[in-house]
């Protein structure tokens, strides 16, 4: 007597592909094939996922974590006006870095909007290489006072990062590359990016805040009292 025998189709399979698979220990048969009718590449072993089967353990309840939430705000910053206002003060003697007017401009913003800075310090964290500076940030602090403080500041190799403050600032190298979002410092509530473009007439600002402690209409007031500041150097050397 014959008797009829079903047999499973053989699956198509590159010889790459099915040593990457007995490499691995997939089952050939849990891969979907890219190539012509369906057959395993190897990309296909090289790209599978497994699905992960969630294990329930009796009487113990997985903790809800409620993930950060974060509000990003940018804006472009015109820098001819402060560019020759510096030119000018060094033709007299006296030299100004932008690191400086910046640190002036944020100290003057930290004032003009308190609801930035309620529940935390108003200083300010000057993000160097692998550390960082903390500095104070007095509204009316002298511009002269200011560049010594920070020209101090960088020649200490003391990390400040444990520190409070505020916010935290990166200067960026000169670049028509801006960034689009970066990470929030721990500690820190705001961060602000700032990179200056090659030719030296704008500056583009990113801003960063935790929103749980500065909400977006906040952020956004401080970030354009920030630009105007900028814009309009001569009112921080009042």
């Amino acid at each position: 007597m014959n008797m009829a025998v079903a047999q499973t189709p053989r699956l198509a399979v590159s010889p790459y592909a099915r040593r990457l698979a007995r490499e691995r220990a997939l089952l050939l048969e849990t891969l979907r094939g890219s190539g012509p009718g369906g057959r395993i590449l190897a990309a296909d072993v090289l790209g599978f996922v497994p699905v992960a089967t969630p294990v329930n353990l009796p009487g113990i309840v997985a903790p809800s974590v409620a993930a950060p939430r974060t509000a990003a705000f940018a804006a472009s910053v015109a820098l001819i006006a402060l560019r020759d206002l510096l030119a000018a003060l060094e033709s007299t003697g006296r030299a100004f870095d932008f690191d400086d007017v910046l640190l002036r401009a944020v100290g003057r913003v930290c004032g003009e909007i308190p609801d930035a800075a309620k529940a935390s310090d108003t200083s300010v964290a000057m993000e160097l290489a692998g550390r960082q500076a903390v500095f104070a940030t007095v509204p009316e602090m002298p511009l002269t006072s200011l560049h010594a403080t920070r020209l101090a500041g960088l020649a200490d190799s003391r990390d400040d990062a444990e520190m409070p403050a505020l916010l935290s600032i990166r200067l960026l190298p000169a670049s028509d590359i801006r960034p689009l979002m970066l990470p929030l410092l721990p500690g820190r509530a705001m961060r602000l990016a700032v990179s200056v473009s090659t030719a030296g007439d704008h500056a583009e600002c990113l801003l960063i805040t935790d929103a749980a402690s500065v909400d977006e209409v906040t952020a956004a007031a401080w970030l354009t009292a920030l630009k105007s500041a900028i814009e309009h150097p001569l009112r921080l050397l009042v």
